[in-house]
């Protein structure tokens, strides 16, 4: 029998800044720390992304990065351009 998890399981820090709790400027600066750390440079607050430049090529624009969230519901990938 295959388990499912959820998005939420795998993810680095928070990606929906929304359900940061507690939400102080500090939670918010080192969530978006520890996601940038792990090349995690989209975040989410509510209907907005947040990008931080990473300062280097990442491979998350390439044609099967497209493909996989092509025709997928808002949060049901991790927060993208």
């Amino acid at each position: 029998m295959e388990v499912k998890t959820s998005l939420l399981d795998n993810m680095i820090g928070v990606g929906d800044m929304v359900l940061l709790e507690p939400l102080s400027e500090d939670t918010f600066i080192e969530n978006l720390k520890k996601r940038f750390d792990h090349n995690e440079i989209y975040t989410y607050i509510g209907s907005v992304v947040i990008s931080m430049n990473p300062y280097k090529s990442l491979p998350i624009y390439t044609a099967e990065k497209v493909e996989e969230y092509r025709n997928r519901n808002f949060y049901e990938l991790s927060p993208h351009m």
